[in-house]
């Protein structure tokens, strides 16, 4: 047991020291003096060390409360130094970044839109409005850290039958704008009524939605709690039906070291390898990474009993190498329990309409009918 105890203690040294040097390349001074300290009080190479010089010693109860405290102070510090209390961007500079790219991207959009600001509860929500005015409404809402301009690749499909609303999730990067960082819609519940809002400033009573990720779990609570306004669900590597948790703490842990190689790393297990997609999101995505603290719902997991209360049509869209969401098998049979789901597994990432834009336009016009 005694021997066990000791090679714990020197995981936990190699552990503590891999976030100390983490803190020092990403210029987290604060956490590191909390590691520091952690280390010396905590961990039985240093802990040996300074018991000799101060005569002071630990017991083990006192060392694992010790322990739980500087790790919470430990993720305290850094969320506090990763942004600042007006803006999810942690500087008007780290804000220009990713706005130009909009404003570029928005260039290459391939058909007339009109760009509106809804003023709601929140703050001033963006969306851009394509297609014909007479033709059944879509709304589209893109995955976590990306924005409405992400639609590009699928748009002039789309709009040859459909009147596309994007909208950009307020609280992540996008032209959205909370009035308040701390009041933001932090639920299920508080996300349905914002959406509620947004349909009813549009004018729209009835509406189909296509999600990707963060857009897929924000789809499908619209669908559970106001069913009467969904007409049909296209959910693309929906967040709430596989390993969301495992993958929001990589994003997490990202953000709190914002390193080119982790950012790099971060966006290829994201999105996958094609070259395609990297140019399209890469710059992007490692720019919020590195400097948005975003602010926006947990999407928990949904239960085989919540979706198997779905009773409009849902297509599920499942990329095999699709990082963030994990296995397709296991999130595949989560989707099985929607009574009328057609799912459909496609050889990509987790950015189906960027990797695949003609096949993934087929498929919802085949689904929702012209």
């Amino acid at each position: 047991m005694k021997i066990l105890f000791r090679i714990s203690n020197w995981i936990f040294t190699f552990f503590f020291l891999l976030l100390f040097l983490l803190s020092i390349l990403s210029e987290n001074y604060l956490p590191m003096i909390i590691i520091l300290a952690g280390a010396l009080l905590l961990l039985y190479p240093a802990r040996k060390w300074t018991g000799k010089i101060t005569n002071l010693s630990l017991p083990l109860w006192l060392r694992v409360i010790s322990a739980t405290i500087i790790f919470l102070l430990f993720l305290l510090t850094t969320f506090m130094g990763m942004g600042n209390k007006y803006s999810i961007y942690k500087n008007p500079e780290i804000k220009a970044g990713p706005m130009a790219i909009y404003d570029t991207r928005m260039e290459e959009w391939p058909v007339p839109y009109e760009s509106r600001y809804l003023d709601t509860e929140f703050g001033k929500v963006h969306v851009i409005i394509s297609g014909p005015e007479d033709a059944p409404p879509i709304f589209l809402l893109h995955a976590s850290a990306m924005a409405s301009w992400s639609w590009l690749y699928n748009i002039e499909g789309l709009n040859r039958h459909y009147r596309t609303y994007a909208v950009d999730t307020i609280g992540d990067a996008g032209r959205s704008e909370l009035a308040d960082i701390n009041y933001y819609p932090s639920d299920g519940a508080a996300l349905v009524e914002l959406y509620q809002e947004i349909m009813d400033q549009l004018g729209v009573e009835k509406v189909s939605f296509i999600g990707a990720s963060q857009g897929g779990f924000i789809s499908t609570r619209m669908a559970l709690q106001v069913p009467q306004r969904v007409n049909k669900l296209i959910l693309c590597g929906p967040m709430g039906y596989g390993g969301t948790n495992i993958s929001v703490l990589r994003i997490v842990l990202t953000t709190m070291f914002p390193l080119k190689p982790l950012q790099v790393s971060a966006s290829r297990w994201a999105f996958g390898d094609n070259p395609a997609v990297q140019a399209a999101v890469g710059e992007w995505f490692e720019l919020i990474i590195k400097g948005v603290v975003s602010r926006q719902a947990s999407p928990m997991p949904f239960t085989p009993e919540q979706l198997n209360s779905l009773k409009m049509p849902v297509m599920v869209m499942l990329g095999t190498r699709d990082g963030l969401v994990g296995n397709p098998d296991y999130t595949k049979k989560m989707a099985q329990n929607i009574p009328d789901a057609r799912i459909e597994l496609l050889d990509t990432g987790h950015l189906i309409s960027a990797e695949r834009p003609d096949e993934f336009n087929r498929l919802i016009s085949d689904f929702i009918g012209m």
